[in-house]
């Protein structure tokens, strides 16, 4: 008996794109699924358009279209109708600006399904201005995106082993995960940004594999873009979600141990990727976590309790570089030479974990 997956496209004024993905989906090779279209007060007439499209699959259950009533973005949306969904098997969170070559489920499937202990898996995503680029770092030199000490993107260069490909990160972009594993993957007050080391972090501390799967294609066309100029939006969930991930799964004594590079790496990005006008929403986060440090603390303790590998395991997974000038545009290559220079010494001549 086949799995069944969940497909969650969660929508927000893309109107140009969502018919474009759903063929793609509806193409699949791969077909015991069911997409859930969750339209986020959209304003582009996008959810009505994607009604009037797809008639026949929504009579049929194939499609089904959610609509929201307030605007509570990424993390609360995506945990609100995975609890909803049908499948008990797969959960699928897949961007909606995307189109999917036609094995590209079949190959995840494939993988999660031959080993017990792999949680997630997620796509090889092309970007539409880099693809060449992507294709070129990623496949052919093995250049894994995977996660900083910090909690940042970075690439490392690995060694494919039995065709498979490991990494300590995971994409929302295109991520099938088991549901039986983690019912709900976010905290919903993670809102947007750094949702995505929340989840890969919890699953390697409980020591559930994560699988980067380059057969499974995903064509993505709008995130490098994003990274350009920051908003004071962004700076606030970025930064402030980025400090609770490192207060969540570090103990109070290895964070006083990174402490020189956090705040290296917050000094770093205001100096050289923030424009002066904009500290000020950098660092609101501040506030919201003394307002909120009681919840912070459980939740803390809870990762805590069910965790299966201590902080000096889990940092010898990760690697010790602040950034790479594929995800902070601003910094130059010398800025970025200096500063993970000054990590790798750390790492090196400290020598503390």
């Amino acid at each position: 008996m086949n799995p069944k997956v969940s497909i969650i496209l969660l929508n927000y004024n893309w109107l140009k794109f969502n018919e474009d993905c759903i063929n793609s989906l509806l193409n699949q090779s791969f077909q015991d699924f069911e997409i859930i279209f969750v339209d986020n007060v959209s304003t582009d007439w996008s959810a009505e358009v994607v009604e009037q499209i797809f008639k026949n699959e929504i009579s049929n259950n194939k499609i089904k279209i959610i609509r929201n009533s307030v605007n509570n973005w990424f993390a609360w949306w995506n945990n609100t109708w995975v609890s909803y969904s049908n499948s008990t098997d797969y959960i699928w969170l897949l961007n909606n600006d995307t189109t999917i070559d036609v094995n590209t489920l079949k190959y995840l499937i494939n993988w999660i399904e031959s080993d017990n202990q792999l949680w997630a898996v997620w796509s090889l995503i092309l970007d539409k201005w880099y693809e060449e680029q992507i294709k070129n770092e990623l496949v052919n030199n093995h250049n894994l995106v995977t996660s900083s000490v910090m909690g940042e993107s970075v690439f490392k260069n690995i060694k494919k082993i039995n065709k498979v490909l490991y990494t300590e990160v995971l994409s929302w972009c295109s991520l099938l995960y088991r549901k039986e594993i983690l019912e709900l993957p976010f905290l919903d007050f993670y809102f947007a940004y750094a949702e995505d080391f929340y989840i890969s972090w919890l699953l390697i501390k409980k020591w559930y594999k994560l699988w980067f799967c380059t057969q499974s294609i995903v064509n993505h066309f709008w995130s490098w873009s994003f990274w350009k100029e920051p908003s004071d939006f962004k700076l606030f969930y970025w930064n402030r979600n980025q400090i609770i991930n490192l207060y969540l799964f570090y103990s109070n004594l290895t964070l006083l141990k990174l402490l020189p590079l956090i705040l290296l790496t917050q000094f770093a990005h205001i100096f050289v990727n923030v424009p002066l006008r904009r500290i000020k929403a950098k660092f609101k986060w501040i506030i919201w976590i003394i307002k909120n440090r009681k919840i912070l603390k459980w939740i803390k303790n809870k990762i805590k309790s069910e965790s299966k590998i201590n902080d000096t395991e889990f940092i010898k997974l990760l690697e010790y570089k602040m950034t790479d000038n594929h995800f902070l545009w601003n910094f130059s290559k010398l800025q970025i030479k200096i500063i993970n220079f000054i990590n790798t010494i750390f790492k090196k001549y400290l020598n503390i974990f």
